[in-house]
């Protein structure tokens, strides 16, 4: 309603895959022009942001980059962590970034995790992302599951039972996409097998949606998967062997041990 005038600048959303920050951010953007059509707004994606970075470079119009985008009321983008690593392009986004805050322009960012958390990202962008609000996107709780289930399969002309509903938002759990996915694959299934949508049904898709997703991820398998990719040997890793081959391999293995596992 006030973009860029409230302490809400920069407003970063972040959270795990498929939970909704794409459509959150999209829709504010949208909601601005339509208060606000003479606001000049854009959205994109991180990737896109480096690409013509990249290309302008490539052609000398890096003034007519950042001049594009510093003429914007309302910066949109999506997926800032994978500025992560690329620090040409973190320097000049830090440039964008200063001159639209101190213009009193609206910046709004997702990523997948906290500004604290993007390691590898400059010091200085991490301070300006926390600056305004940090708004973390939770997966949805169970009421929230069902009734999310309840009007997409409305909106397909559907009217699935309690039990089938509850059933699927007990066991798809983690995010949104994952949850209509499943409610779209018991439709098709049922469409493609001339078949009633029942609980065995729907107990059968939930079971397809969730095979391979739950791996017991161990140090023992962490250090097997890794060891097949560069081609050491399991024991190797574990002796006192200074090849720079296995020492990669040991240090890859060791690093995804204390990522992935307690």
């Amino acid at each position: 309603d006030n973009p860029g005038q409230t302490s809400f600048n920069p407003l970063f959303i972040y959270g795990g895959v498929g939970l909704g920050k794409t459509h959150l951010i999209q829709a504010i953007g949208n909601k601005i022009l339509r208060k606000f059509p003479d606001k000049k707004a854009i959205y994109l994606s991180t990737d896109i942001f480096t690409v013509e970075y990249v290309e302008a470079i490539q052609n000398n119009t890096v003034n007519e980059f950042s001049g594009f985008y510093k003429n914007m009321d309302v910066l949109i983008i999506d997926d800032i962590q994978f500025l992560v690593g690329k620090e040409k392009t973190q320097d000049h986004f830090f440039n964008i970034f200063n001159v639209l805050h101190q213009s009193g322009k609206q910046i709004i960012l997702s990523s997948d995790k906290p500004p604290k958390d993007l390691k590898g990202l400059n010091e200085r962008l991490v301070s300006r992302f926390q600056w305004g609000l940090t708004a973390d996107i939770q997966p949805p709780e169970f009421e929230t599951r069902i009734a999310i289930l309840k009007n997409k399969s409305e909106s397909f002309g559907i009217s699935l039972s309690g039990e089938i509903l509850e059933y699927i938002a007990t066991n798809i759990t983690s995010n949104i996409r994952e949850l209509e996915g499943c409610l779209i694959k018991l439709l098709a299934n049922a469409s493609l097998s001339s078949k009633e949508i029942n609980y065995e049904l729907a107990r059968k898709t939930v079971k397809e949606i969730a095979t391979g997703r739950k791996v017991n991820i161990s140090i023992d398998y962490i250090t097997k998967v890794v060891c097949e990719f560069f081609e050491v040997e399991e024991n190797k890793v574990r002796e006192k062997n200074r090849k720079k081959e296995v020492v990669l391999a040991r240090q890859v293995a060791m690093y995804l041990s204390k990522k992935l596992t307690k």
